[in-house]
């Protein structure tokens, strides 16, 4: 049997969004969704010995996000769903205090400088 899966690159609406938290090594991010998972993958480029370009690519299932503001936790991105609507959802309401959180596309200083707003002043956008 055939797996279908669609899959849209958002790395350029988050380079606009957060420019200065992303990871510089970080070429591609993009959302996979079949009709039971929604993935995250991203693609990270390294120069490594004799010149040659090493991609690493991490896809990271987000059935661990859940929507804990109803009464039943409901996955965030939930595979029911257009992947349009939960790539919106990941750029537009996904909060940068749920990202440091639930993946690791943002360097270690935009981490540590997103934490310290939303514990000290309880700021998460």
């Amino acid at each position: 049997m055939d797996s279908i899966y669609s899959i849209i690159d958002f790395y350029d609406e988050l380079k606009l969004k957060y420019k200065d938290y992303l990871k510089p090594e970080i070429v591609s991010i993009a959302m996979i969704q079949s009709e039971d998972d929604v993935y995250l993958e991203t693609t990270e480029i390294e120069i490594v010995e004799s010149g040659f370009k090493k991609q690493t690519i991490r896809r990271m299932n987000l059935n661990f996000v859940t929507d804990s503001d109803e009464d039943e936790d409901e996955l965030y991105f939930n595979p029911k769903d257009k992947i349009e609507n939960n790539v919106k959802k990941f750029i537009n309401d996904f909060s940068p205090y749920s990202i440091i959180n639930t993946t690791d596309i943002f360097h270690k200083e935009a981490c540590e400088k997103t934490s310290k707003k939303y514990n000290t002043f309880g700021i998460d956008s």
